[in-house]
């Protein structure tokens, strides 16, 4: 079976659509069949797209429609119309992957664009990465959730020298700012605690001068984005990742990464958070408030020596990741794409 996966952003792009659409293409490649991945993203200087499948970088109607005939089937990784018009032409069936609702509160134009999607959904066969999206879509479809690097990201006991760790785009609707006022008075109380944030976006430069204003430099380091194995390491450092997501996520790939590095995790309660963490880990209502006293249970159990708030038992961790292992989601995949291919 030839599979197309079109995904408008992918590798070399940091994201969560970008993780597990890359995720994909290896499992399915390494099941056997004939990958091709169609996105917009070009490849930088640095990068060789050196993978086990096919990486076709373009934005032209015309290439799309050649790579989507020659496939037996295609996975969106979202619904867009920037790839369903040469999809159609190609006349091969279609799977729709839904990492997002379709629900922006941006312009007229953008929430009709986005009212259409959400009602089209009834027109294809639908995976979506948490019963909050499938909820949220009036198509049918089908839950199959995110799936971890399982193979970067293992749990060890290890010595954790650092407390918190945030990792994501540094824009408002990711909470970071919520965190570092919280963590401000978090630190009042225990004057060596310390703050991880991993990652850039356009509200770097805006978060590090607000956390000069009120965190003492040595209590607080900014990373930029790491990748791979350096993520990994710096990760396994920390105790606790806090993901403080004031928006809806759809799933959230970076809580089974914490979860697969850290002891515990603190999750916004919004979206499909309270899905990717289940019972692993703390729920919170992403305020300033809430956020601080989630945290300074987890400060007051380091320095008691007591069980951290949240913290799974290494069983319950074990199988919770074992249903997101990226060979186990793949293998759900491949059932509904084999399926559709077959129609």
């Amino acid at each position: 079976m030839k599979i197309c996966i079109f995904s408008r952003p992918f590798y070399p792009a940091v994201g969560g659509l970008e993780q597990i659409a890359k995720t994909l293409a290896y499992e399915f490649s390494s099941f056997g069949f004939d990958v091709e991945v169609v996105t917009d993203t070009q490849k930088s200087e640095s990068n060789t797209d050196n993978f086990p499948f096919k990486i076709t970088r373009t934005s032209s109607f015309k290439e799309r429609y050649k790579c989507f005939k020659r496939a037996d089937v295609i996975l969106f990784m979202n619904f867009t119309y920037a790839g369903i018009p040469a999809a159609l032409m190609s006349r091969t069936p279609i799977v729709l992957s839904h990492h997002g609702i379709y629900n922006s509160k941006s312009t007229l134009k953008i929430r009709l664009l986005e009212f259409t999607k959400r009602h089209l959904t009834r027109l294809f066969p639908n995976i979506c990465v948490s019963s909050f999206v499938a909820r949220s879509l009036p198509g049918k479809s089908c839950v199959i959730p995110n799936a971890y690097d399982d193979q970067l990201f293992s749990y060890k006991t290890s010595l954790r020298t650092k407390n918190f760790v945030f990792c994501g785009r540094l824009v408002d609707e990711k909470g970071a700012n919520i965190l570092l006022d919280a963590f401000g008075k978090v630190i009042k109380t225990f004057p060596r605690a310390h703050l991880t944030i991993i990652g850039d976006g356009p509200e770097h430069l805006a978060l590090l001068e607000h956390s000069r204003s009120i965190i003492p430099s040595d209590a607080i380091t900014f990373t930029g984005i790491l990748r791979d194995s350096h993520l990994v390491n710096v990760l396994r450092e920390h105790t606790c990742m806090v993901i403080p997501s004031i928006c809806e996520e759809a799933f959230g790939i970076v809580a089974l990464e914490g979860l697969a590095s850290c002891n515990t995790v603190i999750a916004s309660n919004r979206g499909g958070l309270p899905e990717a963490i289940s019972t692993c880990g703390i729920s919170v209502e992403p305020t300033v408030d809430e956020l601080y006293k989630a945290m300074m249970h987890v400060m007051r159990a380091l320095q008691d020596g007591s069980s951290l708030p949240g913290q799974p038992s290494d069983e319950q961790r074990a199988a919770h990741l074992a249903k997101h292992s990226a060979k186990y989601i793949a293998e759900h995949y491949i059932n509904i794409l084999k399926k559709v291919a077959a129609q």
